[in-house]
């Protein structure tokens, strides 16, 4: 065979594997976004629970004015912004940098790859695409671990917060 005909499978496998990690790049990028999104959401949260009232009831008893505080409502807040840390923690660990394959120099193709047929080069950057791929699919399904850790704190945050405001207008007259 020569180096200008090569295997139509080693072309097809070749093509495959470059459109495998263009689609898991794009895969990961999504994931980030949604990640950022999540995180917005949680920064914003914090803030606007932060602006909430501790709720208390003021009791008049044989004019003696009394303050009955709302210990579930208390504990109820402080479990929502526990959740919030976690559903941040969970976002930051999601943007951290991860290795996403080895990558082969140009330098290093030249020095291996000048006396050996089409095939075997496309055989060779197959195999480097393979192993990438197997990485980057790993680091996104680690990720989305992440996402999917941080979406149930929030949602588990904002039950938490709304039980606390309904609990808390219960109290107040």
């Amino acid at each position: 065979m020569s180096n200008n005909e090569c295997n139509p499978n080693i072309t097809l496998i070749y093509q495959y594997a470059e459109q495998a990690l263009k689609d898991l790049d794009l895969s990961s990028n999504r994931l980030n976004t949604k990640l950022g999104v999540v995180l917005g959401f949680d920064a914003a949260l914090i803030r606007f629970f932060s602006g909430l009232p501790d709720r208390s009831v003021e009791v008049t008893i044989d004019a003696f004015d009394i303050s009955l505080e709302c210990n579930l409502c208390l504990l109820l807040k402080s479990l929502s912004y526990l959740a919030l840390i976690i559903s941040l923690i969970y976002c930051f660990l999601g943007f951290k940098p991860q290795t996403g394959g080895q990558i082969i120099l140009p330098e290093e193709l030249l020095e291996k790859c000048l006396d050996i047929s089409e095939e075997d080069y496309r055989l060779s950057i197959i195999e480097n695409r393979n192993q990438s791929i197997k990485e980057l699919a790993k680091n996104r399904d680690k990720t989305s671990d992440l996402f999917k850790g941080a979406i149930w704190t929030l949602i588990g945050a904002a039950i938490l917060s709304a039980i606390d405001v309904i609990l808390s207008s219960f109290l107040v007259k």
